[in-house]
């Protein structure tokens, strides 16, 4: 007659906590360090939630300050830009000569970043700072809150992939330690048939 076989939550408990008279010192502390690295994996995710807000309210505060200080005007290009490259880069950009009103009236001009390929006389969206210079767009709520998401989960993630690696690090010391007695084994059959 077979047994069923036992269930995860029976064949986990017997792991992280051996028992018997063939259990050595080292599987219980080879059991305590598993029982150590999924608790500090589980209490990454709280400080990897702190790693987060901070972001966030950097990135946040950051966003803030450039939506108040950067403004959408259209300007004007003044050269048609150069052509597609076959074969180069999906996104081709280049800088040519542009004309563009800042919010009090006057003009200003200077280089601007358009795709390859854009005409003479083509009116485009650019953001301008304050002095009324070509910045990127601002930084949006949502990219802020990206960002945050994004440093906290590498940060989780570091933490679980270095505890995964002394995980394997010790299942690798378990077979290499087995394969020596193996190998001691049969050494020691071999002198003792001669």
């Amino acid at each position: 007659m077979t047994s069923a076989p036992e269930s995860w939550p029976v064949r986990f408990w017997r792991l992280i906590h051996p028992g018997g008279p063939l259990v050595r010192p080292w599987d219980r502390w080879e059991a305590r360090l598993l029982v150590v690295a999924i608790l500090l994996a589980v209490a990454a995710v709280p400080l990897a939630g702190l790693l987060v807000s901070g972001v966030y309210a950097r990135q946040s505060e950051l966003a803030r300050e450039q939506q108040a200080d950067r403004t959408q005007v259209t300007a004007v290009v003044l050269a048609d830009a150069g052509a597609f490259v076959a074969g180069g880069p999906a996104v081709q950009v280049t800088e040519v000569p542009a004309l563009w009103r800042l919010p009090d009236g006057t003009e200003r001009s200077g280089p601007v970043s358009v795709p390859a390929g854009t005409d003479q006389g083509t009116r485009l969206p650019i953001w301008i700072d304050g002095a009324g210079e070509p910045v990127p767009p601002p930084l949006s709520a949502f990219s802020a809150l990206s960002i945050a998401l994004g440093v906290g989960l590498l940060g989780w993630l570091g933490v679980v992939l270095t505890l995964a690696v002394l995980a394997v690090h010790l299942a690798l010391d378990r077979v290499r330690a087995a394969a020596w007695a193996r190998e001691w084994e049969t050494l020691s059959q071999g002198r003792s048939g001669r």
